[in-house]
Parts: C-alpha cells; structure tokens; sequence
C-alpha cells in the first residue's frame, strides 16, 4: 500500500513542477512580449529626438523649445525625473 502513496506524492510533485514550467514560460512570453513593445516605442522616441536636433541646428525651433521637448523625451524614456 505504501508504494500506492508514493506513486500519488510523486505524480503531484510532477504535475506542481510542470505547472510552474508552464507558468515560468508563460511569464518569459509575456515579458519578450513586452520588450518588443518597448524597443519600437523606444526607437520611435529615439527619432523624434534625432529630428528635434536637426530642427534646433537649422534654427527652425528656439533653444527653449529644444530643451522643452528634450525633457519630454528624457522623461518619457525614465532618463530625467517629470
């Protein structure tokens, strides 16, 4: 009758193990999920930053309105506090 016992203890232990596999993985998904997220959101403030610059070296914007959309930028990339 004991090895009845061991063989339900050790099923259990297998089914919790591959339960957090599973929820293990499904973290992981969600986390590349989101860094892709990240990287497009992040590349596309990269270039409006990039154009900000050219702006400012032509003089089409003034230097305060540089530095107004380059804090937006820092803040909105968690470089610079709001």
């Amino acid at each position: 009758m004991s090895r009845g016992g061991e063989s339900a203890g050790k099923r259990r232990v297998t089914a919790r193990r591959n339960e957090r596999r599973a929820e293990k993985g499904e973290r992981r998904k969600q986390r590349r999920q989101g860094d892709d997220q990240g990287t497009a959101d992040q590349a596309e403030i990269m270039s409006r930053f990039h154009h900000i610059n050219e702006l400012r070296s032509t003089g089409a914007i003034s230097e305060d309105d540089f530095e107004r959309q380059r804090h937006e930028i820092f803040v909105s990339l968690g470089l610079e506090d709001p």
